[in-house]
């Protein structure tokens, strides 16, 4: 649900969300890590999948495709520190502070090996843990990585405003990551704005955002370090990190496979659920048809 710097996305319209699960949402746990809580869901068991969001998002912008994935995977669905329920320590947060949190997350949980899905932030995080395992940092092993519009590659055009103060910056920055806004009336955006200001991430996120060694962090020299099976799914008309970020990171990456989704913008799993459910259990395994 959810630029780099694109990132995330601030959603959690009911309307979006609330449907998914009969009963309500998930079980909202919590894990000390690095002496900081981190709040997750963990459901449904099989082979271990990980969802991480992107910035200014959480958890619950996963909704859509949990039930559906439960049945196959164990999904550990966390808000990643400074995000969602989760702490908000005063860091000057980069992509590896959130390398390191969730390493640590997974060894807290005792995970053997995982498989991690990443949407924009969250795919510059998976990214970059993949590529220091393929550097040979000790790090819980990744079987497979699905990049989800993900940021961390060099972009050529300046991106709206990720951290909005303003029902105009908020409008702003949902027709950047909704191909359809057709939603978006005036109640809507009030909604969503009061959502964005009450989870207090606009110091994580600025922070995040200028962070000088940002730079260093991006992935376009590290690709041929990504060395496991990898799914990149896109949406063909995200605004924010145009599908040729894509292009390139399937090209990149040794053996990649690019999925797009028509009628998309940058977030495939509220968008597009069918489909991008489709593509990314049949890579994972799980006997689903294949997305075109």
């Amino acid at each position: 649900m959810r630029g780099k710097r694109r990132f995330g996305l601030i959603l959690l319209l009911a309307a979006l969300v609330v449907p998914v699960f009969g009963q309500g949402q998930p079980a909202d746990k919590t894990i000390m890590v690095f002496g900081q809580s981190i709040h997750y869901f963990d459901m449904g068991s099989g082979p271990v999948v990980v969802l991480l969001h992107g910035l200014g998002s959480r958890k619950e912008d996963w909704m859509p495709v949990l039930e559906p994935m439960a049945q196959k995977y164990r999904l550990l669905v966390p808000d990643q520190i400074g995000f969602g329920r989760s702490d908000k320590p005063l860091l000057d947060y980069s992509i590896q502070t959130y390398v390191d949190f969730l390493n640590e997350f997974l060894r807290q949980l005792k995970v053997e090996k995982a498989n991690l899905v990443g949407e924009s932030l969250g795919g510059w995080i998976a990214g970059l843990y993949v590529a220091e395992i393929g550097s040979g940092a000790h790090l819980i092993p990744v079987e497979k990585l699905v990049l989800v519009d993900a940021a961390g590659l060099k972009q050529d055009k300046p991106i709206p405003d990720l951290n909005p103060s303003s029902l105009a910056g908020m409008r702003g920055l949902m027709e950047a990551v909704f191909y359809d806004t057709s939603w978006l009336n005036e109640e809507a955006l009030r909604r969503t704005f009061t959502d964005k200001l009450a989870v207090h991430d606009g110091y994580t996120v600025r922070s995040l955002l200028g962070n000088p060694t940002l730079g260093t962090e991006r992935l376009d020299e590290k690709l041929a370090s990504i060395k496991v099976p990898t799914l990149v799914t896109w949406g063909k008309q995200d605004k924010l990190l145009p599908i040729g970020a894509g292009e390139r990171y399937a090209a990149g990456i040794a053996g990649a496979k690019l999925v797009s989704f028509e009628k998309c913008g940058h977030v495939p799993p509220i968008e597009k659920t069918e489909e991008f459910l489709a593509a990314v259990t049949a890579f994972l395994g799980g006997g689903a048809a294949t997305a075109h």
